[in-house]
C-alpha cells in the first residue's frame, strides 16, 4: 500500500509540475479570427494582433487552419513538453575559453528505406536552432520522388542552418541546440505542411515579443513553446511521416572538436520497423570552423 501511495504521489507531482503553453491559446484564437475574416483593427489584445498579422502577412490560407480549430475545439489548455537536458544548458555558466566562429550545415539525407510502399517519398526538413536563448528557424525545400537507397544533397540555401544564409560564421553563445523534424508525405498536403512549418518561429516570436521580451521566465520557455507549437501544427495530419529529434553542443565541446580540425561531420539516424509503418532516414551534418 505504501508503494502505491508513493507512486500516486509522484504521478500527481508530475502533473502538477507540467506547465501550460502561453503561445498556443493565443495562436488558436488568432487563427479563429483569421478563418472568420475578422478585421485586425477590432482586436484589442496585442498578442492576438501580433499573431494575426503574421498569418495575414504570410498569406496563410484560412482553409489550412480550419481543421486545426475543429480538432482543438473546447480544449482550453495545452501542456508544454517537459524540459530536457538541453533546457538545463540555458542556466549553466558560460564557457570562458575561446570559441571559434562556426557554421553548421545539414548537407545530405540518406533514405535507406522509404516510408511509402506504393509511392516514392516527398520530403522536407525543418530546423529550430537555439544559440543562447533566442531560437532561429528555417524550412527546407521539398525534395520529391525519393526512393529507397537514394541520397540527396540539400541545396546551398537549405543546408545552412547556423547561422542562417547571408550571416557570416559566428561564435555560438554558450551552446548550440538544434531541434528538427523530417516530414514525408505522398499527398498534396506537403506544401501546406511546409507553409505551416515556416511560420512557427514567427508566431512564437510575435507572442513573446508582445509580452515583456526581457523576461527571463518567458525566454527560458521559448524553446519549449516552439516545440509544442510544432507538434500541434505539423502533427495534425497523422498520415504524414513525422520524425522529431534534438542534439546540441556546448561551447567547450565545439572548441574541442575544432581545435585541430577545420570541420567535423556526423549523422543522425532515424528508423522505425513495424508491419505497416517502417522507414530509415539518415540526416548528415557538418560543423565548420571559419
Amino acid at each position: 500500500m505504501k508503494t502505491i501511495l508513493i507512486a500516486v504521489a509522484l504521478l500527481l507531482s508530475a502533473f502538477a509540475q507540467a506547465e501550460e503553453s502561453r503561445i498556443i491559446p493565443v495562436f488558436l484564437e488568432a487563427a479563429r479570427l483569421h478563418v472568420e475574416g475578422v478585421k485586425s483593427s477590432s482586436i484589442h489584445r496585442p498578442q492576438i494582433q501580433a499573431v494575426l498579422q503574421v498569418l495575414r502577412e504570410k498569406n496563410v490560407d484560412p482553409d489550412l487552419l480550419a481543421p486545426l480549430l475543429t480538432s482543438t475545439k473546447g480544449q482550453r489548455s495545452f501542456t508544454l513538453p517537459r524540459p530536457d537536458q538541453f533546457d538545463a544548458w540555458k542556466k549553466a555558466e558560460k564557457f570562458e575559453g575561446e570559441v571559434p566562429e562556426v557554421s553548421l550545415h545539414a548537407f545530405k539525407m540518406d533514405v535507406i528505406k522509404r516510408s511509402e510502399i506504393m509511392f516514392k517519398d516527398d520530403i522536407y526538413v525543418y530546423f529550430f536552432v537555439t544559440d543562447g536563448v533566442i531560437p532561429t528557424g528555417k524550412v527546407s525545400s521539398i525534395y520529391k520522388g525519393v526512393n529507397s537507397g537514394d541520397s540527396f544533397f540539400l541545396n546551398e540555401i537549405d543546408r545552412a542552418i547556423f547561422p542562417l544564409v547571408g550571416i557570416p560564421a559566428k561564435r555560438p553563445d554558450s551552446h548550440l541546440i538544434v531541434d528538427y523534424g523530417i516530414i514525408e508525405s505522398d499527398g498534396d498536403d506537403i506544401k501546406k505542411l511546409q507553409k505551416l512549418s515556416s511560420i512557427i518561429i514567427d508566431i512564437a516570436i510575435a507572442v513573446y515579443g508582445s509580452y515583456d521580451p526581457q523576461s527571463a521566465e518567458i525566454l527560458i520557455k521559448l524553446r519549449q513553446e516552439i516545440k509544442a507549437l510544432a507538434d500541434l501544427l505539423i502533427g495534425l495530419n497523422s498520415d504524414d511521416r513525422l520524425v522529431t529529434s534534438s542534439f546540441g553542443f556546448k561551447a567547450k565541446e565545439i572548441a574541442d572538436l575544432l581545435r585541430k580540425e577545420s570541420y567535423v561531420e556526423f549523422k543522425q539516424k532515424h528508423s522505425k520497423d513495424e508491419t505497416f509503418d517502417s522507414f530509415e532516414y539518415h540526416l548528415n551534418f557538418r560543423l565548420l570552423r571559419k
